[in-house]
């Protein structure tokens, strides 16, 4: 059973530069941007305090680019984020998080910050039976979802470690910065 949920958090302007960073790992209790990504600070600072995130460690990534007509900017179809093993939507490795997993146990999937300066994620509320693959999908659980909710640009929303959502399919060329904060399990 996956218990999906998503929490609005509060408005964030985000830059973009055209720059593109996997998971940069911070300090909750004092974030330290990556080299030139400095911009970024306030926006963390007040997303992670508005989700009452300060302590622990997060992984930060950013996907500034332009998303071309017919295209989505992230993983298109249901799924969850997670720690899976493997390849999918052309990563290597896949969202592992091994990083946090300092007793050895079994990893578990993370609540995350998202927020994007358009439109382009849709986010789903309620009980879903079934459960996700190794790479996350859930699009054989499609059926249970109906229309979901578009996320609006510029604010920021805390997602469920079950949250199901997609990165939607642009209908034109579209600038959007995208960020999202994968929180600590603790």
């Amino acid at each position: 059973m996956l218990n999906s949920f998503y929490t609005r958090l509060c408005p964030v302007s985000l830059p973009f530069k055209g720059r593109q960073h996997y998971m940069h790992t911070f300090d909750l209790a004092n974030p330290v941007m990556l080299p030139g990504f400095e911009d970024y600070l306030e926006p963390v600072l007040k997303l992670c305090r508005a989700a009452g995130a300060l302590t622990g460690f997060a992984h930060m990534t950013v996907d500034e680019k332009i998303v071309k007509a017919g295209c989505s900017q992230r993983r298109p179809k249901p799924h969850v984020d997670g720690c899976f093993t493997g390849t999918y939507w052309g990563h290597k490795p896949s969202w592992l998080h091994y990083c946090n997993d300092i007793t050895h146990s079994p990893i578990k999937r993370m609540a995350v910050i998202v927020a994007a300066s358009a439109p382009g994620c849709r986010v789903w509320h309620g009980m879903f039976e079934g459960e996700p693959r190794e790479d996350g999908d859930l699009s054989h659980i499609s059926d249970q979802l109906g229309g979901g909710k578009i996320l609006p640009a510029n604010v920021g929303y805390l997602l469920s470690p079950d949250c199901v959502h997609e990165s939607m399919i642009m209908e034109k060329d579209t600038q959007r910065t995208f960020l999202r904060i994968a929180l600590p399990n603790e």
